[in-house]
């Protein structure tokens, strides 16, 4: 029988929480009610002061996209443009408001959207707006429309064009949690608080905008704002985002000097910076990505795609660039948590297994590698 593989001792994902965030939820939790006004308030001025523009949390994504819905007068049917890397827990939001998700593909290497959105053959709706995903804590290059006036697209799906008017911008930031240049251009900024992510507060989300009337409209949709515990955690994350944000560069920094010897390559920086909400290697094919994923993984240092969850994408939509991020790019451990040993000890098994794998493997014949 085959040994069984090793535990996991550097997890890819661990909560970057510290003392003082656990003692401000508990705190939280000792005083009554559950759902307060005032540490919700509280958790919305953060965001307020970090980004110049006003909030409102909503304690679910559903309540949060219905009043988006409802505020601009969006029909049921009607279609969003979004990319297969966002959260699913937008896209069960969409569903769950009789809204559906128009598909565009994704750079192999960057995971940005590219054009031509693929909508599902029941969406007979217009497009009403289109998501501008920043991917990884990598800014997009520029103004992003996103949808192409073009139909038949065949095989059970069409391509939806733009209608009368231009389509809302929706731009998603849960990667990007501080401003950087080109960032915040969209009507409404979205951030996602659950999963895996630089402010893992749990439940819930935020929108930010410029727009004080409409951040007020959408506030009054509003039923009830998070729990107490959660915005008070929210809070203490915050106010230690830079520190936890200075930590995440530097362990990339430490990455970006890794010597693949032609297996793979770094990911961009970006012109105007990034976040690094998650760093992954983009192999030169599919064979050696799966070859560096089990050498790391029996070393007991855990990495995958950097699509955590499985992209419900409709039947008959293939998504070539998705594909290719899939097999071929191997996120890496980057939260703050992680101690220079644990890095260090990363760094060193890649470097070993570069070495060993580069001089015994011929050439790849990959069809999925880049052009």
């Amino acid at each position: 029988m085959p040994s069984p593989r090793p535990p996991v001792t550097i997890p890819l994902y661990r909560p970057d929480f510290t003392g003082d965030d656990a003692r401000a939820c508990l705190s939280q939790l000792a005083r009554a009610p559950f759902v307060d006004a005032g540490a919700a308030r509280a958790w919305e001025a953060g965001w307020e002061r970090l980004w110049e523009r006003r909030a409102v949390a909503f304690a679910s994504h559903d309540e949060a996209l219905g009043a988006v819905k409802g505020l601009f007068g969006w029909r049921s049917g009607d279609v969003v443009a979004v990319d297969p890397l966002l959260d699913p827990a937008w896209i069960e939001a969409l569903e769950a408001n009789w809204l559906h998700a128009a598909w565009r593909d994704v750079d192999p290497v960057t995971g940005w959207a590219l054009g031509g959105p693929l909508a599902r053959a029941e969406g007979s709706g217009v497009t009403r707006a289109v998501v501008t995903h920043h991917p990884f804590g990598l800014p997009v290059p520029g103004p992003d429309s996103g949808v192409e006036a073009r139909h038949d697209a065949g095989d059970g799906a069409r391509q939806v064009g733009l209608p009368d008017t231009a389509p809302v911008i929706l731009e998603e930031i849960s990667a990007i949690v501080h401003p950087l240049p080109g960032i915040g251009q969209g009507r409404i900024q979205m951030v996602n608080l659950e999963g895996p992510r630089i402010l893992p507060v749990g439940v819930g989300c935020v929108l930010l905008s410029t727009d004080e009337p409409l951040i007020e409209a959408l506030r009054k949709r509003r039923s009830r704002p998070p729990g107490g515990p959660a915005c008070a955690l929210g809070c203490a994350l915050l106010a230690s985002l830079p520190g936890r944000l200075e930590r995440r560069a530097e362990l990339a920094g430490r990455y970006l000097a890794l010597r693949l010897r032609g297996l793979g390559t770094l990911p961009a920086q970006g012109a105007h910076g990034r976040t690094w909400e998650l760093f992954h290697l983009m192999m030169r094919d599919a064979r050696t990505c799966s070859a560096l994923r089990h050498f790391l993984q029996r070393s007991g240092i855990g990495c995958a795609t950097p699509v955590w969850f499985a992209p419900r994408l409709p039947q008959g939509i293939l998504l070539p660039g998705l594909h290719a991020l899939q097999t071929r790019a191997l996120a890496l451990p980057l939260h703050a948590a992680l101690t220079n040993p644990e890095s260090k000890r990363i760094v060193n098994r890649i470097h070993r297994w570069a070495e060993r794998y580069g001089r015994s493997q011929p050439p790849p014949h990959d069809d999925a590698s880049p052009p």
